[in-house]
């Protein structure tokens, strides 16, 4: 059994106002709005980067005052910080993941948006014991490194990181690839000496890199007590790309360019040429340094499903069951305990609209969907038992007889869906979409081909001519053989152009290959590459979010689609063609390849389950106008990347 769950009263925030691309104005309007409710207290303290300045001091002043739950507002450094402050305290640590990469939010499976993180906080949450790093007489929470990675930390001017995000390391991270060579280290791990070469020296407390599918190592956990040291040694273009590879298909231990060693006690790391230290996005000095293991330093806030796991032993890190991927979101994997808890919903909706034997049955059960759906937007609708699980609300919706009672269970899942959030909301689409549409699974449902053929009719019917079009394109596609081989290779190209990251690669490569020009490609197309990205991923999708009626989940569901919280318009699909014309422009002897890799991305999204044709196209359409504007604003401004490349 988990924990309780908690609910604070007493909250001080610590918040980082020039942290990654957030905007200040809007973090405090989203907490003053969720903290202000009768006998709750909300301070918020920002930070200004004064020499004099004492965060630690300040905090523990917060909870000697009674503050329950201590928020840091801001990137991994920042965390690290507030809960170098929580050590020995029973005050839960709050992360509000508003920094550059914000991997500490993804190793605890937080949520990433800022709406989604402060609704946890002000909700209920439950609390986890995190390892720590000691250092210096400061706390790590995260990663402590030498070599690649503290060089690219140290040489990424803080304006650029502001500007441009995770993209901002991508340039120093070509320069130093390429011209680092291993070094000589002496490490003494638990009292073992160990004198070995490397490129890098990484003390791990979580396996994420910041960049999904992408880990440091397998079975690295932020709560198991042991720090995992991995060295990597990379000398030549070709080992940094067989380690990319092991990183990306989980073969970690099988590379010889990669060791890993556990610590419980401490590590002491030296370098025959002193580097720069990197703990969690911050310089901390130089080699050589003795880190120490700080079991169970402080609680942090998590969600219950991660507790839950906690609880049951599980490994924090798990791999994504095929199957899985090829419905779902790979973004948002599902626990087995999600996934068993919203089984019932497809259970349910087979039965349901299995009663459905004729076509003026379906008209019944579509017109009532019209009727209950309403002019109700996605966002504004609450689930109609709000106080039972989705599972079973849905269920007592469909004790209703007749076509009403279709409807009902139809409309109720659109609203758990609607209202969920995180794995939640994503094994509740994934079980209605097991019900509605089995041949993305290569099911055969012979006994509900016949009613769900009747329903999607009636329902394309009633949609805009253009809706129905781009509705019967993405069952045509869905309605396609998905091998288990397509859909891994499918899996493996979604999961490595988020958020354009196959381009960058591709430009690495290329700089490998012709320093000057790729050097030149890499300045000139990472900028505007990364703001047509978050353009569409963040103001974009979040504005026709708001502006989505609840009907159109419910056709979603009924029509078999996975109603994704942010399905319009397709992101990957704007990064892959923003990507694909940037390149273009420096490369167009190589144009077909580039947007046949953009077409195949687009296509994956809809094969996978994850988008309409028309959200891809709308991608597609939208992120090469942005990046091109992007490109064009640049050069009119005559701005190039501060301190790099110059």
């Amino acid at each position: 059994m988990g924990e309780e769950l908690q609910q604070a009263r007493n909250v001080f925030v610590i918040l980082n106002p020039v942290a990654g691309t957030g905007d200040r104005d809007e973090v405090v309007a989203v907490l003053e709005g969720h903290f202000s409710g009768e006998g709750r207290r909300l301070k918020i303290y920002e930070t200004s980067g004064a020499p004099d300045e004492d965060i630690p001091a300040l905090v523990r002043e917060a909870v000697a005052g009674g503050a329950d739950l201590v928020i840091a507002a801001g990137g991994d450094g920042t965390v690290s910080t507030v809960a170098g402050a929580l050590v020995g305290s029973t005050v839960p640590l709050g992360v509000l993941p508003i920094g550059t990469a914000n991997v500490f939010a993804q190793v605890l499976g937080l949520p990433l948006d800022l709406n989604g993180a402060v609704e946890l906080l002000a909700d209920s949450f439950a609390t986890a014991p995190i390892d720590g790093m000691r250092l210096n007489d400061e706390l790590g929470v995260l990663h402590i490194s030498v070599g690649i990675t503290s060089l690219m930390q140290r040489d990424t001017p803080r304006e650029a990181k502001r500007r441009y995000g995770r993209l901002a390391y991508l340039y120093v991270a070509a320069r130093w690839l390429f011209g680092f060579q291993p070094q000589r280290f002496n490490l003494v791990i638990d009292g073992t000496r160990y004198r070995l070469r490397a490129s890098q020296v990484l003390i791990a407390n979580g396996g994420e890199m910041g960049q999904p599918p992408f880990t440091w190592g397998p079975d690295i956990a932020p709560d198991d007590g042991v720090l995992d040291v991995c060295v990597i040694n990379a000398s030549s273009f070709r080992d940094y790309l067989v380690v990319g590879w092991s990183t990306l298909t989980g073969r970690h231990r099988k590379n010889p360019r990669l060791r890993y060693f556990k610590a419980r006690r401490s590590i002491s790391v030296n370098s025959k040429v002193s580097l720069p230290v990197q703990r969690d996005g911050e310089l901390a000095g130089k080699t050589p340094v003795l880190v120490e293991v700080v079991p169970g330093a402080f609680r942090c806030a998590v969600t219950p499903e991660y507790a839950a796991r906690r609880a049951g032993g599980e490994a924090q890190t798990k791999e994504i069951p095929a199957r899985a991927r090829a419905v779902g979101n790979p973004a948002v994997p599902v626990s087995p305990e999600e996934a068993a808890a919203a089984a019932p919903v497809t259970a349910t909706l087979r039965t349901k609209l299995s009663q459905i034997e004729a076509p003026e049955q379906a008209r019944e059960v579509v017109d009532e969907l019209i009727r209950q759906a309403g002019d109700a937007k996605a966002v504004e609708v609450r689930p109609a038992h709000e106080d039972e699980s989705p599972a079973k609300a849905v269920q007592d919706e469909a004790r209703k007889p007749g076509p009403s009672g279709v409807a009902s269970t139809i409309v109720e899942t659109a609203a758990q869906v609607s209202a969920a959030e995180g794995e939640t909301q994503e094994a509740i689409a994934q079980a209605a979409q097991r019900a509605t549409n089995p041949e993305l699974l290569g099911v055969e449902e012979s006994e509900l081909s016949g009613p769900l053929a009747l329903l999607r009719e009636e329902i394309l019917h009633r949609m805009r001519p253009y809706q129905a079009v781009d509705a019967r394109l993405f069952l045509a596609v869905n309605g396609l053989p998905h091998p288990h081989w397509a859909n891994e290779v499918m899996y493996a190209l979604t999961a490595v152009m988020n958020g354009g990251l196959g381009w960058a690669l591709a430009l690495l490569m290329i700089t490998a290959l012709d320093r000057r020009r790729g050097s030149r490609a890499l300045r000139q197309v990472l900028p505007p590459l990364w703001i047509a990205t978050m353009i569409v991923e963040y103001p974009v999708k979040h504005y026709f979010r708001r502006r989505r009626p609840f009907i159109q989940l419910v056709q979603a569901i009924s029509v078999g689609r996975k109603p994704g919280t942010y399905s319009f318009p397709s992101g990957h699909s704007a990064a892959a063609f923003a990507g694909a014309w940037l390149l273009t422009r420096h490369f167009p002897a190589l144009s077909p390849l580039w947007y046949t890799v953009a077409v195949l991305t687009g296509f994956s999204r809809i094969y996978l389950g994850a988008h309409y044709p028309g959200d891809v196209l709308s991608g597609a359409l939208t992120g090469t106008l942005l990046a091109e504007g992007a490109r064009i604003a640049i050069d009119l401004a005559d701005e190039d990347w501060p301190g790099i490349g110059k």
